[in-house]
């Protein structure tokens, strides 16, 4: 059933696709979006490669060198650039990566955050007083988390419209549909990005300053740091998976509200409800989709044989409808007593910036709640066309303002 699958099936509808594999087999193989490979929709089945080391990223690892695909010489410092994040490293590196990316990313920096995140939210939402109509992410979504992570970095005000187009050429190089074509097309705004970043750590190095780009300059653990290069993609990481993502958490969150009036009345009633609303978006219509895995050796799992070289696609929106953890998956509801999700992932890649995405949506949304009144979508929004990230293009809609 895979093979039949097309882009905009799949963009449209991709929970149809992911219970319809499921109920097949929750590891099934064919030929998913242009690649041939296994495709992991059960939740057991999807926390156990998440956290086996024999499902790797580096999947080059696997193959001789004239068996992997070549690229042009534009494309390549892109390649080492993604190369170098901890996102596609395997341990050892990744481990040592994380640890010393830990030790600037602390709990402590990001409790910091709070009054930011507070008075940045209100600021955006006070520029909406006196207007009916509103798009979602233009006006709010996509600001706030930019304005956060720019915080975060230490990246200068003025800089922050860079990021947009910066973010949109790194997901577009590694989503799942991606062709040499996009490759190209985008490979110099990422060389744009690299050259941003070699620039702003060479500044910090002399001046630096409470944020995390000075953190990890000075981070060391057991003699070692980050190099310029590791320092680089980590910033670029840092930039897309804190703030497309939490984008997306933000709207899709509100777009569930608008289209469930019975649960919003709930949370404009309780307040205390919105950490549900979070945690339940985050199951029901998650920012990330899937990620993927290489097979490093043959194996079995769920009485399927798994050969060394084949890639594993991990639909974490799927298993997080799978009905053996959630009772009535494809419902979306606040009021659940238990919510299983894998939408920040498991095991050694479980998502760093977790804790500040949580307390983006949750702030988020306490003041959307609070600021518009009688709110209703004025269209059906459009996905955006991408295979890996589930996101609108724009959320448009109506409501008094507070």
């Amino acid at each position: 059933m895979l093979n039949s699958i097309t882009p905009d099936l799949f963009i449209n509808d991709p929970y149809s696709i992911f219970n319809t594999a499921r109920e097949n087999n929750p590891v099934l193989f064919g030929n998913f979006l242009n690649s041939t490979g296994w495709l992991i929709t059960g939740y057991k089945e999807a926390e156990f490669v998440l956290k086996d080391p024999r499902f790797i990223k580096e999947g080059r690892k696997l193959f001789p060198p004239e068996a992997l695909a070549t690229f042009s010489e534009r494309v390549m410092p892109a390649i080492a650039l993604t190369r170098n994040m901890m996102l596609f490293r395997d341990a050892p590196d990744h481990t040592r990566l994380r640890n010393l990316v830990n030790k600037a990313f602390t709990p402590k920096m990001v409790e910091r955050l709070r009054p930011a995140i507070e008075d940045i939210s209100s600021y955006l939402l006070t520029a909406r007083k006196g207007q009916s109509q509103h798009e979602l992410i233009r006006d709010f979504s996509y600001l706030l988390p930019v304005f956060v992570i720019t915080e975060l970095l230490g990246v200068p005000k003025e800089d922050r419209e860079l990021f947009r187009k910066w973010s949109d050429a790194f997901i577009k190089f590694i989503d799942f549909n991606t062709t040499m074509d996009d490759l190209e097309s985008v490979s110099d705004d990422l060389k744009e990005a690299s050259n941003y970043f070699r620039e702003l750590i060479s500044k910090k190095r002399i001046t630096p300053q409470e944020d995390l780009l000075s953190g990890l300059i000075q981070a060391e653990a057991n003699g070692d740091n980050l190099n310029e290069d590791e320092m680089i993609a980590t910033c670029l990481l840092l930039l897309v998976a804190g703030h497309e993502t939490t984008v997306n958490l933000i709207t899709n969150a509100y777009y569930l509200l608008l289209t469930h009036p019975e649960q919003l009345k709930l949370v404009q009633e309780d307040r205390s409800l919105i950490s549900n609303v979070v945690e339940e978006t985050l199951r029901f219509e998650p920012p990330v989709l899937m990620t993927s895995r290489w097979v490093a050796e043959d194996m079995e799992l769920a009485g399927q044989q798994l050969k060394k070289g084949q890639i594993a696609f991990i639909s974490l929106a799927g298993a997080n409808r799978d009905p053996l953890v959630n009772a009535d998956p494809n419902s979306f509801n606040i009021l659940r007593e238990s919510i299983k999700h894998l939408s920040f992932a498991s095991g050694p890649h479980f998502c760093l910036g977790a804790p500040l995405a949580r307390l983006e949506g949750i702030i988020a949304l306490e003041k959307l709640v609070e600021c518009f009144a009688n709110p209703r979508l004025l269209e059906k929004p459009v996905w955006r066309k991408n295979f890996a990230f589930r996101g609108f293009e724009a959320l448009h809609f109506e409501a008094e303002t507070r």
